[in-house]
């Protein structure tokens, strides 16, 4: 047992022991079906705090013949798959974690690499010779002649040279060392199964990948993986309930994340929560939004429309497909959305090519890169006046709910978009974004004999319900009367006697805004 070549399973042993444990253990069967096929190579990119190198633990606990995981596994659902004893175990696995060597070795890191797993080959192989010029192709050529045992190779962060500022030789020769791994005829027959981890996917080089035998599942395409890396809505549903936890308030927190249909949660945040028993912005303990205020202050055209239609809780379209996966060619508004959607700070909805912000936690994030960036100081100060506004809508103050809602509308509107009903309920949910720490608020939501406008559907106890209907023709009176005769309350029964009827309406010859609340 090595380092780096056929590690033990103390890790996985680690990971399971902890109070909460989600079993992702059917991942492995995926997996298993997988090897010694033209998919057997596969590079998973997810953000920070996603449980990417807890997998890595699994995965190389299972598979790698230094050790002896009958038992780790044993209680897990793995164990029930066919394919469980044939596999468990039964290969040679080199698991390299790419963040650790270079925040230990920097520029020298990629010559380091092979050194580290050229000494454990020679303890591991006593009986093989390796010569001094053995890159890690030739070792592994040289023992699977031996012992005819093919390898699994797994890299953690596999992209860390890629996402720092480092020189493009040394760039050159860690994409020219993956390379030679992973495309290299004279291995691929004794690779079983090669697994990258990273925030992004493979770097592209003009209009090919250097590793494009990979078959990628990203936060934008997840394929088969989906539910595999990251909690999924069924799975925090059991942990709220296993540790007397809001279901409804975990959603609107650390929910929002749609991979095809699967919807994703980011795991740390859930545990963060259920162990500190307090819903807030765990993730800004791990993470900086230094990555958000880089690029929404960059003066390129549309970026700052976008941006405040998207903390308004509207989606923007977004072309993900022309970003190279680096950190240099973020020139382009469609390059840095993609971008911050690796990162996790945006969610991708590929079905119709949009981005949106996912939950109430990221929001946070973008709240405060947004306070520290002078373009947006009139967006920040309508953030700021959201608690108030929130308030006046409780206390049925219709007065200072006009004031509030036409100031945001006058102040993140162009003119030319000014009388547009699109724009003036993305000034309604800008407006509204304090509401986000006690509702989850849904636009369009189908109820009654139709679509309310918005609706707030509350999360935290003792606080009215509110359906807001918006009239661009008409009054606040007849906005109130459709609420009440379409009955978009229907579904809101459990809040009879503490819901609020809001209705709003824009005279766009006056340009005055009007509100009328009802109790309800």
């Amino acid at each position: 047992m090595g380092t780096y070549l056929n590690p033990g399973n103390e890790n996985f042993k680690i990971d399971i022991s902890d109070d909460i444990y989600v079993d992702k253990t059917l991942l492995i069967e995926k997996l298993n079906r997988k090897l010694n096929t033209r998919n057997r190579f596969l590079c998973v990119s997810r953000p920070r705090r996603f449980g990417k190198t807890m997998t890595n633990n699994m995965i190389a606990a299972y598979y790698s013949t230094g050790c002896d995981s009958s038992n780790l596994f044993s209680n897990f659902k793995i164990s029930q798959c066919r394919s469980f004893a044939e596999h468990l175990n039964k290969y040679n696995v080199i698991k390299i974690d790419m963040g650790g060597i270079w925040s230990r070795f920097k520029e020298n890191a990629v010559s380091k690499i092979s050194k580290l797993v050229k000494n454990d080959f020679r303890e591991c192989f006593e009986s093989i010779k390796f010569d001094d010029d053995d890159d890690i192709p030739e070792c592994i050529i040289k023992a699977f002649k031996k012992t005819k045992t093919q390898f699994i190779l797994i890299f953690d962060e596999y992209d860390i040279l890629i996402r720092n500022p480092v020189g493009q030789s040394l760039l050159d020769d860690y994409l020219a060392f993956l390379n030679g791994l992973f495309k290299n005829d004279n291995i691929a027959p004794f690779i079983a199964l090669a697994y990258l981890t990273g925030i992004l996917p493979i770097i592209k080089e003009k209009a090919q990948s250097k590793l494009n035998n990979f078959t990628e599942y990203t936060m934008i395409e997840s394929r088969d993986l989906s539910e595999h890396i990251g909690f999924t809505d069924s799975e925090v549903k059991d942990l709220c309930k296993n540790h007397s936890i809001n279901y409804d308030e975990c959603k609107a927190w650390y929910n929002g994340y749609s991979l095809g249909e699967t919807e994703i949660y980011d795991p740390k945040s859930v545990v963060e929560a259920i162990v500190t028993k307090e819903f807030s912005g765990h993730w800004s303990n791990t993470s900086s939004y230094q990555p958000i205020y880089d690029y929404i202050s960059m003066n390129i055209s549309g970026l700052k429309d976008d941006v405040e239609k998207m903390i308004s809780g509207s989606s923007v379209k977004a072309n993900t497909d022309k970003y190279m996966n680096t950190i240099s060619n973020l020139n382009t508004k469609d390059n840095i959305f993609a971008y911050l959607t690796h990162l996790g700070y945006l969610a991708y909805d590929k079905a119709n090519g949009t981005c949106r912000i996912p939950n109430h936690e990221v929001r946070m994030e973008w709240a405060n890169a947004l306070e520290d960036s002078p373009s947006y100081a009139s967006t920040v100060n309508l953030i700021k006046q959201s608690e108030s506004l929130l308030k006046a809508t409780w206390s049925c103050d219709n007065r200072t709910v006009e004031n509030i809602i036409a100031k945001t509308h006058s102040d993140t509107t162009s003119p030319l978009s000014y009388n547009n009903e699109q724009s003036m309920q993305s000034a309604i949910f800008l407006a509204y974004i304090h509401a986000g720490n006690f509702y989850t608020i849904i636009k369009e939501l189908p109820s009654g004999n139709g679509y309310a406008d918005i609706a707030f559907i509350p999360y935290k106890p003792n606080i009215p319900a509110m359906i807001i209907e918006l009239k661009m023709k008409g009054t606040a009176e007849t906005a109130l009367d459709q609420i009440k005769s379409k009955k978009y309350f229907a579904g809101l029964e459990k809040y009879a006697g503490n819901t609020l009827l809001v209705g709003i309406s824009y005279d766009k010859k006056t340009k005055k805004h009007y509100c009328e609340i009802e109790k309800a």
